[in-house]
């Protein structure tokens, strides 16, 4: 019997270690990203900061690492690489879109996620990250003149919400419903995630994102699609509808489809500040038919989000043109998102504790104290919150546009982590977007190809 019990602990322990090998299991996600995070903070790409993340592309999480490797790429000027590894992103959303992994079936906790903990579950990119990521696509192909890869990506951005918009009330209807076949109250948890919507703050939904609709009306409108414009700017609009720029832009565009000439050539910013916030964790009481039980559970902490700081554009005589606001909360987003999946975390924590307490039983009926305390040292180990989410998103994206005369133009950007100062091209009723990104210890700045005439 005691070798018996030996045996147990030993295949516990060897699980445990085994865990700690591969993706999160038992690593925390934010202690994993800190590496590249920090490595961008160097002009020079690190070898091998990518080259792990192209190794862990090949496990259960690789849709994620792939989303980190195109950002990194991207932020080091290595374009083939970010594209690539955006393309094999969308290559996941696919799968995942034709498969049962994001069925409104699977929020029951199955297989090794019941034993362990929700990171052993495959990483399913959310709704607000599925969007950015053609938006960063967008990007790459604008930065490349490939005007038709552009438009493509982003309508596939506003085809992603409206998609999302139509499957996320089910998602949620499934979980209350699972949670009625186990009696699971899920009214009773609500006073633990307070810190939680003061994050997410007034966001309606996390897959409303007005600045890549305002990345989309931009380009509609330098290709003369003011329709298009139109829409996006109006979605832009609808979410932030205290604008002043949004309502300039909607009475703009409705006066060139009235064929009012407009002057000059526009001046866009893409701003991006930051880093999101990582998720913390926090132990949360579930009560079970044997008692509480205490669960190791995701959040946000309004304490750890940052402030918004904005972007300013001056001429060469020092005189300001423009000042970007905010039109993407990102941290607000993933809050947001984690609390539309509260429902269905909350039924698998549920379940994930009931049985966790029913293997530490019979580990103690059938090897005594041995066989309960090796169950416990397991649960105590494996007992960690799903932090995982794309860290390397920006904390704010942001924006500000002006018009200039047709001509080069030397600018000045001057933001909290640095200034830059850059000479931009201008063409009479074309645009010239600007891409910025404030990371710490550095400012990140790119001219993308004048965007003029019919596509």
């Amino acid at each position: 019997m005691m070798s018996l019990a030996k045996g147990w602990l030993a295949l516990v322990l060897l699980a445990a270690l085994s865990g700690c090998a591969t993706n999160s299991l038992f690593v925390s996600y934010p202690s994993q990203a800190q590496k590249w995070k920090t490595s961008l903070a160097s002009e020079t790409p690190n070898p091998a900061v990518l080259g792990k993340l192209e190794q862990s592309t090949a496990g259960g999480d690789g849709v994620l690492y792939f989303q980190e490797l195109g950002r990194v790429s991207q932020l080091t000027d290595q374009p083939e690489a970010s594209r690539n590894a955006f393309a094999s992103a969308v290559a996941e959303y696919d799968k995942e879109d034709a498969s049962a992994k994001i069925q409104v079936s699977s929020l029951a906790a199955t297989g090794t996620a019941m034993l362990t903990n929700d990171n052993a579950r495959p990483y399913v990119a959310p709704d607000y990250e599925r969007i950015f990521t053609r938006a960063y696509q967008a990007l790459n192909y604008w930065a490349a003149g490939d005007a038709t890869g552009t438009s493509v990506e982003l309508r596939a951005a506003a085809l992603e919400q409206q998609v999302a918009a139509n499957k996320r009330d089910k998602e949620i209807a499934k979980a209350e419903e699972d949670a009625d076949e186990n009696s699971i109250d899920l009214n009773q948890f609500d006073g633990y995630f307070e810190g939680l919507n003061a994050v997410a703050g007034d966001v309606k939904a996390s897959f409303q994102n007005a600045w890549t609709f305002y990345l989309s009306a931009l380009f509609w409108e330098a290709h003369g699609e003011y329709n298009d414009a139109l829409v996006d700017y109006k979605k832009a609009l609808e979410i932030h509808s205290s604008s002043t720029m949004l309502k300039e832009d909607v009475e703009r565009v409705s006066n060139r489809m009235k064929r009012r000439k407009v002057d000059g050539g526009m001046v866009a910013v893409i701003y991006e500040q930051g880093f999101v916030q990582p998720r913390q964790e926090f132990s949360l009481p579930i009560p079970t038919v044997h008692g509480l039980f205490s669960v190791a559970f995701p959040t946000y902490a309004l304490a750890d989000k940052p402030m918004p700081n904005t972007l300013r554009v001056l001429d060469s005589a020092s005189q300001p043109l423009g000042e970007t606001q905010v039109l993407a909360d990102v941290g607000a987003l993933a809050a947001k998102d984690l609390k539309e999946r509260m429902p269905g975390m909350l039924v698998r924590q549920t379940l994930r504790a009931t049985a966790k307490y029913n293997v530490q039983k019979q580990a103690n009926d059938n090897f005594g104290l041995i066989g309960s305390l090796s169950t416990q040292i397991y649960n105590l180990v494996s007992e960690q919150a799903d932090q995982r989410s794309w860290l390397t998103l920006p904390a704010y994206a942001q924006a500000t546009r002006f018009t200039l005369e047709p001509g080069e133009h030397t600018l000045l950007l001057s933001t909290p982590q640095g200034n830059a100062t850059l000479t931009v091209p201008v063409v009479d009723r074309g645009l010239t977007v600007i891409h910025a990104v404030a990371i710490p210890g550095r400012l990140i700045t790119r001219v993308l190809p004048v965007q003029e005439g019919p596509l």
